[in-house]
């Protein structure tokens, strides 16, 4: 052990090492970093739990959040997870040193706006890199966003917000032009419209570095989706050359180091279940930033079972994406569409990727189709490719000419996939329950949650062959007996819980037909 045995009251005591100790390795990752100190110890160099502390070993610093034990380590030791000890590349025994950090500039900007008033750049600024630094707890995190959410953030704060989070990762840069991008903001299941549109873009000459999320609450993200048929986990230079090559990718923005610390928050805010707008707008925005995207789609679904379930909010944000993104340099077209209904017929990973096949070949199922030709149309004539009024032609005769699907195929190639494949060799589930009508009527509601619940109860997203088939829509008239759904699932006790669920949450609701009524 070093202690410091004197040091003057003027000096700063955060600059200086308080002792050295031996790392104990945890073959853990805890997904933040953390050092484990002696409780003992710690406390005699006036260390205590939660307080921050720099680690230094082999000329690395990392700061680490402290947590105290007497059991798991002991006097002389340091307690280091996988992900920290990766991070400072050091192993069992070797050494460390340990001084404390002072309290983060950040605690007296996150009070302030949780007081509700208004956080200027630099101090959002601030926020962001000592966030990126670790020197924030989770507890802290939360603070933040809970703010941001009860007081809202202005243009300003938004816009400088969404700034840091693009300077905190990496950038795209493919020196090409027009890059267009497109966003969906969430809710319906099914809605794979962005594997028909990226290749019609492409098709059409355009740059569309697409990055997908992976399902957090549905049955499957296009991230999902897409890797049913090719890799979907690229480095950014790796991204840049399927670019460039075929105009277009479809790769999962986890993997890449774009807007870094959108994944920070994403992580706070989904542990809240908080989406504050201001936030919301950041995260989107600071990825199409991040790519060098001009020209941008956004579709807002609305309707029951959306996350906008009345045109006054869907139209609000609309209006806010248009205001921040002109502010950010975007040229963006909101679309508020229908998402009373899921879009197509199959729900779950490989089931979807069966209707993206099909929409690009078949051209069914049309609702799909239409849905990606609408937003595809949207963005050619943002950027000026076709005439206005002329997109929705121009987006369909690429998918109608073969185009469409011979630019889908080269991206799956270039991402390391078949391109060649066919519906039949996807990996869909063998277990199977089917749910009939128990009277006749119109079907009144196809929720989109609950299809979700349900696709997810199956084994979905992980399981890739598990989903839902749908053989109706909200508006059918149904006969009894006539089929609803099926659930599709990879084992028989995934399949038996999912019909568990259904039986419970009814996702498919019927008016009846009385003496010629309805009830």
């Amino acid at each position: 052990m070093e202690n410091v045995d004197s040091v003057p009251a003027r000096f700063d005591m955060t600059k200086y090492k308080l002792y050295s100790g031996r790392v104990k390795c945890f073959d853990i990752e805890a997904g933040k970093f953390i050092a484990v100190l002696n409780e003992r110890e710690a406390k005699e160099n006036s260390i205590f739990t939660g307080d921050r502390v720099v680690l230094s070993a082999h000329g690395k610093e990392k700061v680490a959040i402290v947590d105290l034990s007497e059991e798991v380590v002991e006097r002389g030791e340091i307690g280091l997870f996988a992900d920290t000890s990766s991070e400072l590349r050091v192993h069992e025994g070797d050494k460390v040193d340990v001084r404390l950090v002072g309290v983060p500039d950040s605690i007296k900007v996150i009070r302030k706006k949780m007081d509700g008033v208004p956080m200027n750049a630099p101090e959002i600024a601030t926020i962001v890199h000592e966030m990126m630094e670790n020197r924030l707890s989770e507890t802290e995190l939360a603070a933040w966003v809970a703010a941001m959410y009860m007081k809202g953030l202005n243009s300003d704060e938004t816009v400088a917000l969404t700034k840091e989070i693009v300077k905190s990762g990496d950038t795209l840069k493919l020196d090409r032009k027009p890059i267009v991008d497109k966003h969906c903001a969430g809710g319906v299941a099914g809605n794979r419209t962005t594997m028909v549109l990226v290749p019609i873009m492409a098709a059409a000459g355009l740059y569309i570095p697409k990055t997908s999320s992976r399902s957090i609450t549905s049955a499957s993200g296009t991230a999902d989706t897409m890797e049913v048929l090719a890799p979907v986990e690229f480095s950014i230079e790796e991204m840049r050359r399927i670019v460039l090559k075929t105009h277009g990718c479809m790769v999962w923005g986890g993997a890449i180091n774009l807007a870094a610390a959108d994944d920070k928050l994403i992580k706070i805010r989904h542990s809240l279940s908080l989406d504050p707008r201001g936030v919301l707008l950041a995260s989107i925005l600071a990825k199409k930033v991040s790519v060098g995207a001009r020209y941008v789609v956004i579709d807002i679904p609305a309707g029951m079972g959306t996350k906008f379930e009345d045109m006054g909010s869907a139209r609000s944000l609309a209006k806010d994406f248009l205001n921040i993104g002109s502010r950010l340099g975007l040229e963006i077209e909101c679309l508020i569409t229908d998402g009373t209904d899921p879009v197509g017929q199959r729900i779950g990973p490989a089931l979807e990727c069966y209707d993206v096949l099909e929409a690009l070949q078949k051209f069914t199922p049309h609702d799909l189709l239409d849905k990606s030709c609408q937003l595809a149309g949207a963005l050619l004539e943002k950027c000026g490719k076709v005439q206005k009024g002329r997109g929705y032609t121009a987006a369909l005769e690429l998918v109608k000419n073969g185009k469409a699907y011979e630019k889908f195929k080269e991206i799956v190639g270039e991402q390391g996939g078949n391109p060649n494949v066919k519906v039949t060799d996807l990996p869909i589930g063998t277990h199977k329950y089917v749910v009939e009508a128990q009277a006749s009527g119109r079907v009144r509601l196809v929720d989109n949650r609950d299809i979700s619940r349900i696709a997810r109860a199956a084994g979905a997203p992980h399981d890739k062959g598990a989903g839902i088939i749908l053989h109706c829509e909200q508006g059918d008239k149904v006969s009894k007996g006539d089929l609803l759904f099926e659930i599709i699932a990879e084992s028989e006790s995934k399949l038996d819980f999912a019909v568990k669920l259904h039986e419970d949450i009814n996702p498919v609701r019927l008016q009846s037909v009385v003496l010629g009524k309805v009830d």
